[in-house]
């Protein structure tokens, strides 16, 4: 379970975060939003590979590890890590299912409210279907190759998770390439997709428990 808290205290992206972003203007604003709300739409299925840090301020290294996500829409998702140990999460059917290296349980989102809005956030983040002015204040930005948009939460139980979610996407596909959780600490998750493979198959067998 402390692996999944780690987890838990995720998301993804990396720090590129600096003085050469440009805030968007108004009409760039809506064309991006349009244009990552229609990708995401678009998008039924995603397979991606990752790579997470975690940085915690009392550790003089941050915790890295990798592996494979799997995504369909709305709302199935698995985090399989391969390194530094097999472990790996699945949303699905309302539960969360655990599998660390064979020791196997189950949490049901629909009785814990974390766990479910978590569920959500994490859904919409690699969807990238996050431009919900009533859930988060948002501000928008260019950096070098990528677009990047500010999400601070509105809702009270996400404010205990994460202050701010820090989303980065691609400037031609508008896919999510990172995203940044930032809690209140000052300590973050952050995780960085590659090998996108957008509407490919994913067999029901991957989302097996």
């Amino acid at each position: 379970m402390l692996r999944f808290l780690l987890f838990s205290c995720l998301f993804l992206g990396f720090s590129i975060l600096h003085a050469q972003e440009v805030e968007l203007s108004a009409s760039e604003m809506e064309t991006l939003k349009n244009n990552v709300s229609a990708t995401a739409k678009q998008s039924r299925t995603i397979i991606n590979t990752f790579t997470q840090l975690k940085h915690i301020d009392f550790l003089s290294n941050d915790i890295e590890s990798s592996g494979d996500l799997y995504f369909k829409s709305p709302n199935i998702i698995k985090w399989s890590y391969d390194k530094p140990y097999k472990y790996s999460v699945i949303f699905k059917d309302k539960k969360l299912f655990i599998n660390d290296a064979g020791k196997k349980s189950d949490i049901n989102l629909a009785s814990n409210k974390v766990f479910k809005k978590l569920n959500d956030l994490i859904a919409k983040s690699v969807s990238g279907d996050m431009m919900d002015e009533t859930q988060f204040e948002m501000s928008f930005f260019r950096n070098n190759n990528q677009y990047v948009v500010k999400l601070s939460p509105k809702d009270q139980t996400l404010k205990k998770m994460f202050t701010r979610i820090v989303l980065s996407f691609g400037s031609k596909n508008y896919l999510v390439s990172s995203v940044k959780l930032i809690e209140a600490s000052g300590d973050y998750t952050l995780i960085k997709f590659q090998n996108e493979s957008v509407n490919k198959p994913i067999p029901d067998a991957v989302f097996n428990h």
